[in-house]
């Protein structure tokens, strides 16, 4: 069986820091960067990102740069609909493009924008994974991380959790 991990987590308005140069964000960065090593060297080599801004940008940026060290390991971008960056501000918009033309192939799940495309996306990304690796806070029980969190834990999916207040590294069987 192959083995697959998909990422979720927060957006930049659930971190406690304002931007990615804070030591912080550094922090996270590289606890998401030894976990994807973990996976890697214990036979993962596909990863799926969503795309959005915030953790999937950093998994699937981190993932790329990995890419120079593992050769065989494939990202793909998991995208909830096309043109999903048309809003977002010209830095992330290039940072998210960047993404989507290195990564090894893209998936447009739907053509247009409706209320429930960002679940169908986490539930693609979560039926088609044997680990998630999630960045949470361990608070919010209303966002779309902690119900894609939920539904990989109703699956017996494999989960590493990165808690972004105590930079803490848990499995979550033993959590929810």
């Amino acid at each position: 069986m192959k083995k697959i991990c998909s990422f979720t987590g927060h957006r930049l308005n659930k971190f406690k820091f304002i931007n990615e140069n804070d030591i912080n964000c550094i922090t996270l960065k590289y606890l998401i960067m030894e976990q994807i090593k973990y996976l890697y060297l214990e036979g993962t080599k596909i990863f799926l990102t969503g795309g959005a801004i915030g953790t999937d940008i950093w998994c699937g940026e981190i993932v790329l740069d990995l890419k120079r060290q593992y050769k065989d390991i494939k990202l793909y971008c998991i995208i909830p609909f096309e043109n999903q960056s048309e809003k977002w501000s010209y830095e992330y918009k290039k940072r998210y493009n960047n993404l989507v033309e290195n990564c090894n192939d893209k998936i447009i799940l739907q053509k247009e924008h409706t209320d429930n495309c960002y679940l169908i996306r986490n539930k693609f990304l979560v039926d088609k994974c044997t680990t998630l690796l999630c960045v949470y806070d361990g608070i919010s029980k209303k966002s779309g991380t902690y119900s894609t969190i939920n539904y990989a834990f109703n699956l017996n999916k494999d989960i590493i959790y990165i808690n972004c207040t105590n930079y803490k590294v848990y499995n979550i069987r033993n959590y929810i």
